[in-house]
């Protein structure tokens, strides 16, 4: 019995490394397949994937470095992501660009939540 269930686990585990090698050796980036990337990229979002947003996102700034609309859309994924050190990086090269807009505020709403201590967040 325990065999076989110890057999079953490294066929669904070896199924799941095969499926993600698959998706990343057969990657196509949104705007060679005609869409548009931040909508993509909020698709993902929308269902809680925010690894293949960031993907999506960082590949379209990678082609595109000044898609204004990546790079907050961006902002969100990491903040949806927990991840404190990308969220700040963006946001500090994002400020002057977007200081005095209302999205600035969220930004920095969001920034005070995961980097309280963060002074690009409190002015």
């Amino acid at each position: 019995m325990m065999t076989a269930m110890a057999s079953s686990l490294g066929c669904l585990a070896a199924v799941m490394m095969g499926r993600k090698f698959w998706r990343a050796a057969t990657y196509t980036k949104p705007r060679d397949r005609g869409i548009d990337p931040v909508g993509e990229a909020e698709v993902f979002l929308a269902y809680g994937r925010t690894k293949e947003a960031v993907r999506v996102l960082q590949d379209t700034l990678a082609d595109e470095p000044d898609n204004l609309a990546a790079k907050v859309t961006l902002l969100r994924a990491y903040s949806s992501d927990r991840d404190v050190k990308a969220y700040s990086q963006l946001a500090f090269d994002l400020k002057t660009v977007l200081h005095g807009q209302t999205v600035w505020q969220t930004i920095q709403k969001n920034g005070r939540e995961m980097d309280p201590l963060n002074p690009l967040f409190t002015t």
